[in-house]
């Protein structure tokens, strides 16, 4: 029976997607602060005055002098599909505009030491397919969230060093959902219902999965030095983080709309061959549902460790208007490389093979000042995927992505400023599956039956008040 919650483990996959920061694949979000996103996320070397580098290299803090609260939010919209290489169907994503809010405020005590808090979601999103998709028995409607709170202070011990440092506090939750299919249970009688004429991808059950509460802990430290008056080089290092998933397992019947005559092999197996016709087969599967059995509302959870991660970067004045940006970033997902589930009725933890890879982020940024109170901004972004081939699912169709990014800042008077920005993502085609492995066997490419796309746009504003 534990391959029918195959989904559950592999759902929670989204879960990684939660250790905050820049990371660069997945559903991950980089767009916390309207100013960072319009120069292509590029926010190491020299910080926004927004606040913002209270996540993007918190040493940014020092040198600031009295309060800056800013606070905004980044409309993201994704595009996507998988086309079946059988059929040459396609089947187009359905997800919604989700916003994704973030709010910073900071406040210079002297010349030397500054403090700061934020708040942002740096993982907000989810996937969405129709529930006739052929991938709806590994998920098709999820969705995360997951809140950061990050105290920070900074000091500033020399006019050209700051140093700086904040605590993240990490609140997470999520929804997933999957069909259950009939053919791969247990008839009771030692043979699947597949093994005994029941279709392949009989729809026989909802299964939904919500978890909340989940809390981890971790640092973000950066550095800050202005080696000359044209060149500054800062450095970010986020650390590992740990969460505590519990959620709740829910099962709702899906009607087979299929009618066995009487003495049909499967009342034979179970000994009931005088059973009347016809029957619905769910009629047969009711058991399924009963307490303590595989479809009963059951309690479910993981724990995962997420990975750590370093940015380095460089601003480089070119002129007294123009900064060109450049920031490099590696992420440690090779710590994710499997995934246990535990579960209330089963006698077995679910234990996925993942072997995900590290990943690297390239970004380069402009920051020009047209006039004292307008700035235009532009940027690119280049990152290839953490997942191997065998991991691409409708949960997690990432790959490679080429992002490109324009934006302005405005500021109506020294004390009130506006930042907007555009983002448009677009990420490589790629193979992938819309099916599990066999139960305890490890995934494979061979597997793969479709071509995944995907795109998004993205539109931030944010609002600054210094007081």
């Amino acid at each position: 029976m534990s391959r029918s919650f195959g989904f559950l483990a592999t759902a929670l996959l989204l879960v990684v997607a939660v250790p905050g920061g820049a990371i660069a694949q997945g559903f991950s979000v980089n767009e916390h602060g309207s100013c960072v996103m319009g120069r292509g996320g590029t926010g190491v070397a020299l910080p926004c005055n927004d606040g913002s580098s209270v996540l993007f290299n918190p040493s940014g803090v020092a040198g600031t002098t009295g309060w800056t609260l800013s606070g905004g939010v980044t409309l993201i919209k994704a595009t996507g599909s998988f086309t079946d290489d059988l059929t040459q169907q396609t089947t187009e994503l359905q997800n919604e505009i989700v916003p994704v809010p973030h709010a910073y405020l900071t406040y210079g005590i002297n010349q030397q030491w500054a403090a700061g808090f934020g708040f942002f979601v740096p993982y907000g999103l989810g996937s969405e397919w129709p529930v006739s998709f052929d991938g709806r028995f590994l998920g098709y409607d999820n969705s995360l969230h997951s809140m950061y709170f990050q105290p920070t202070v900074a000091w500033q011990p020399h006019p050209r060093i700051k140093l700086g440092a904040g605590f993240d506090f990490v609140v997470g939750s999520l929804k997933l959902t999957q069909r259950v299919d009939l053919s791969e249970f247990d008839t009771g009688a030692g043979l699947t219902f597949g093994q005994i004429g029941i279709p392949h991808h009989t729809d026989f059950a909802n299964g939904e999965l919500e978890a909340s509460g989940a809390t981890g802990f971790g640092g973000n430290f950066g550095v800050t030095w202005v080696a000359t008056d044209w060149l500054s080089i800062g450095a970010r290092y986020m650390t590992r983080v740990k969460l505590d998933y519990e959620g709740t397992a829910v099962f709702d019947s899906v009607h087979t709309n299929i009618v066995l005559p009487p003495g049909n092999p499967l009342s034979v197996l179970q000994g009931t061959p005088e059973l009347p016709a016809p029957i619905d087969l769910i009629l047969l599967a009711a058991d399924l549902y009963s307490p303590g059995q595989p479809l009963s509302e059951q309690d479910v959870n993981t724990s995962i460790t997420m990975p750590d991660q370093g940015i380095i970067g460089f601003a480089l004045k070119a002129s007294t208007k123009v900064t060109l940006l450049f920031d490099l970033q590696w992420t440690n997902w090779s710590v994710f490389d499997t995934l246990i589930v535990q579960f209330e009725h089963q006698t077995d933890d679910r234990v996925m093979i993942e072997e995900y890879k590290d990943t690297y982020s390239l970004r380069f940024g402009l920051d020009a000042a047209v006039t004292q109170k307008l700035a235009v901004r532009g940027g690119y972004l280049y990152h290839n995927g953490a997942s191997p081939p065998q991991t691409v699912t409708p949960l997690l169709p990432e790959g490679n992505r080429n992002e490109f990014t324009v934006g302005l800042g405005y500021s109506f008077s020294p004390m009130f400023a506006v930042d907007l920005a555009y983002q448009y993502l677009k990420q490589n085609d790629r193979r992938g599956r819309t099916r599990d492995a066999i139960a305890g066997q490890p995934p494979t490419a061979e597997l793969n039956n479709g071509l995944y796309t995907f795109q998004g746009h993205l539109i931030g504003g944010s609002l600054t008040v210094h007081f």
